[in-house]
């Protein structure tokens, strides 16, 4: 995981949970002390680099540190040229982001991963999905 200060990222994330920052309240955040995030509070978090052959499915998980909730996330994915590939997932989970695609190409192997930017909270929601069998 890697830690990273972008002032608009944090723009993104308050816009996301429906708020302004100086409008949150202390509910979601460690230990009830009501401070707003700063941007060095975000964090990256990247999910295992799954390889996936053509015609294969495979799935990725990016999980938030303890005590951090994920704001957004979605994936990434590499093949060196045209990416054929078709997502079936692409969700949070209570704590990370959850991505599963198909390589719908005949000839190139993609790399694939889920990302996820996590804030300092708690999170009350649904438990993650099953994974997806190959």
């Amino acid at each position: 995981m890697r830690r990273f200060a972008i002032p608009a990222l944090v723009t993104v994330a308050v816009l996301a949970s429906g708020g302004t920052a100086a409008a949150r309240g202390t509910a979601d955040q460690p230990g009830g002390k009501g401070t707003t995030p700063r941007a060095e509070d975000y964090t990256w978090a990247d999910g295992r680099h799954v390889v996936i052959p053509p015609g294969r499915t495979g799935s990725s998980e990016a999980t938030c540190p303890p005590g951090q909730v994920p704001t957004g996330g979605g994936y990434n994915a590499f093949d060196g040229g045209v990416i054929d590939l078709m997502v079936r997932t692409n969700s949070p989970t209570t704590d990370g982001w959850h991505a599963v695609a198909r390589n719908t190409s005949s000839t190139n192997t993609i790399e694939f991963w889920a990302v996820a930017i996590c804030a300092p909270g708690t999170q009350t929601q649904a438990p993650r999905p099953a994974p997806l069998a190959p």
